[in-house]
C-alpha cells in the first residue's frame, strides 16, 4: 500500500510539471501571436495568466519537498524529483520573460516595424517557440537524444540573435531608421534578448532531462 501511494505521488508530480510546461508553452505561443498581430488584449491576457504558472511553481515545489522529506527517494526517483524541482524554476523564468514581451506589445500598441529583414527575426521566433515545446515533450518522454540536440539548436538561436542585433545597430548608426522606427528598434532589442534567454532555459531543461535519465552530472550546470 505504501509503495502504491509513493508511485502515485511520483506520477502526480510528473504530471503537474508537464501541465505547468504545457501552460508555459501556450503562454509563449500566445505572446508571439500577440506580437505578430499587435494584439494588446491577448498580451494583457498573457500577463494575467502568469499567476497560474506561478501557482504551479509553488504547488510543485511543495510536492517535491514533501517527497524528499517523507519518502527518502533514491536513484532515478530522486533524480526525477530533483529535476522537477529545478525545471519549474526554468519554466517560471520563461513565464517571466513572456510577461516582459507582453508588456512590450502593450506599450507599442501598434504593428511593429522591423528595420532589417524580417526573415531572420521570424526564424528566431519559430526556433524558440519550437524548442520550448520540445523541451516539455523531452521531459514527458525522457527522450535523451532529443534533449542532446538543444545545445546545437541554441547555437543557431544565438547566431540569429547576434545577427539581428548587429543589423539593427548598423541601421541606427547609418541613419536608416525614421524617428518612429527608433522606438520599435528599442523594443525589438529587448524582445529578441528575452527570446534568447527563453531558449537558454529550454536548454537547461534538456540538460536536466539527460541527468534524470542517465544520472550523468556533467549535464548539470
Amino acid at each position: 500500500m505504501a509503495r502504491t501511494r509513493y508511485v502515485r505521488k511520483l506520477k502526480e508530480l510528473r504530471q503537474n510539471v508537464i501541465d505547468m510546461g504545457v501552460l508555459t508553452v501556450r503562454s509563449v505561443e500566445d505572446v508571439l501571436t500577440a506580437l505578430e498581430m499587435s494584439d494588446t488584449a491577448l498580451a494583457e491576457c498573457v500577463i494575467a495568466n502568469d499567476d497560474e504558472i506561478n501557482n504551479f511553481d509553488r504547488k510543485i515545489e511543495a510536492q517535491c519537498m514533501t517527497l524528499l522529506a517523507l519518502e527518502q527517494p533514491m536513484a532515478k526517483d530522486l533524480r526525477m524529483i530533483a529535476t522537477s524541482l529545478k525545471m519549474i524554476t526554468d519554466l517560471e523564468r520563461i513565464g517571466d520573460f513572456v510577461v516582459d514581451i507582453a508588456e512590450e506589445v502593450v506599450t507599442m500598441a501598434k504593428p511593429i516595424r522591423i528595420p532589417v529583414s524580417a526573415t531572420k527575426f521570424n526564424e528566431l521566433v519559430a526556433d524558440v517557440k519550437l524548442m520550448v515545446a520540445d523541451s516539455i515533450e523531452t521531459y514527458a518522454t525522457g527522450n535523451v537524444q532529443q534533449a542532446r540536440s538543444f545545445e546545437a539548436r541554441d547555437d543557431r538561436i544565438d547566431f540569429l540573435f547576434k545577427n539581428i542585433v548587429e543589423s539593427m545597430v548598423n541601421a541606427l548608426a547609418q541613419g536608416k531608421c525614421s524617428t518612429e522606427t527608433v522606438a520599435d528598434v528599442a523594443s525589438l532589442l529587448f524582445i529578441i534578448r528575452y527570446l534568447e534567454r527563453i531558449a537558454d532555459h529550454a536548454v537547461n531543461i534538456g540538460n536536466r532531462v539527460c541527468y534524470m535519465e542517465e544520472g550523468d552530472r556533467r549535464y548539470l550546470k
